[in-house]
């Protein structure tokens, strides 16, 4: 009899704790994380989104809730380095979805004006112009690149005006 209550006992809470682990559809943890975003509860919402992607990693949205995580991290959590491995989840699972070149983009963008890592930066946008010379991003990818490591209050501006702080420099 006590064996029998002791077992009837971890049955009981097996099922509560088992019963925690509340299955939530694919809608549900987007509108949870949606949510969070809207109180702009950052961390709970990038938690929600990883929850999202490893529940649903087939789903045919998980490229674009990869890329609101990416997105997340870098403009509202700040941790850049999580924002890359994001970003490089999409090229990588995720090579035919329509946020790869967004993604390479940001990998680029976030290693060269975040992270500083002018290497990394260079090669991600040399990837980029490689695979897609023509894409609309193409032209600011290129623009980077030239000027890639430079403080942008030295940059002149394309249509040829200087920084305010900067004088014109003289005609010859």
């Amino acid at each position: 009899m006590r064996r029998a209550s002791g077992l009837l006992g971890m049955l009981f809470i097996s099922a509560l704790i088992w019963g925690c682990g509340e299955k939530l559809t694919e809608e549900q943890l987007r509108a949870k994380a949606l949510d969070f975003e809207n109180k702009e509860q950052w961390a709970e919402a990038a938690k929600m989104y990883e929850r999202l992607v490893k529940a649903y990693p087939k789903s045919t949205r998980a490229a674009e809730t990869l890329y609101r995580l990416g997105i997340t991290y870098a403009n509202n959590l700040k941790d850049f380095s999580r924002a890359v491995a994001t970003h490089q989840r999409i090229v990588k699972d995720y090579p035919n979805s329509n946020y790869v070149k967004q993604s390479t983009f940001m990998i680029g963008y976030l290693y060269a004006n975040d992270l500083k890592d002018l290497d990394k930066a260079k090669t991600a946008y040399q990837q980029f112009l490689q695979k897609w010379p023509t894409h609309e991003l193409a032209s600011s990818v290129q623009w980077e690149l030239d000027h890639l490591g430079q403080d942008i209050s030295q940059i002149e501006l394309q249509l040829g005006d200087t920084p305010a702080d900067k004088p014109a420099s003289p005609q010859k």
